[in-house]
């Protein structure tokens, strides 16, 4: 009886896990760079209904990378979530907050005022900005 319950419970707990996995929009990985004076950087994501993941790098010279994860939410045109990186491509990882607006194809890097909240930085809503952005991401053809 006792190894009837356990099945019971790993095939309720599948069906759980398969009926809340979120629908990707695209299966692969979408490609962007941007450019902005002597910097460039490269954002790698994954889409969802409304969530995302990816990564991005921020390039400068001299060889100074910053790398790291991104996680955001969607709401409608705008993607706002953190990025999680390594500055300088070694030392202590840092998360800043992160937002994107998505225009046609394009996606704009936007500003605010950062504000943390139990540890969680995050820009204070009223204060994004997407006026004068510093990068403005364009998708790359494989």
């Amino acid at each position: 009886m006792r190894l009837f319950s356990i099945a019971v419970y790993f095939i309720f707990s599948a069906l759980l896990l398969i009926s809340c996995e979120e629908r990707r929009q695209d299966t692969k990985v979408l490609s962007y760079i941007a450019h902005s004076e002597r910097d460039s950087a490269r954002l790698d994501l994954n889409l969802f209904e409304s969530r995302f993941h990816g990564k991005l790098f921020f390039y400068r010279p001299g060889g100074e990378v910053d790398s790291g994860d991104i996680r955001c939410n969607i709401q409608k045109d705008t993607l706002l979530g953190d990025y999680y990186y390594t500055p300088f491509g070694w030392g202590q990882k840092k998360r800043r907050p992160f937002v994107l607006l998505k225009k046609g194809s394009l996606y704009i890097l936007g500003t605010g005022t950062e504000q943390v909240y139990m540890g969680i930085p995050h820009y204070i809503p009223s204060t994004v900005n997407f006026q004068d952005p510093k990068f403005i991401f364009e998708k790359v053809n494989h």
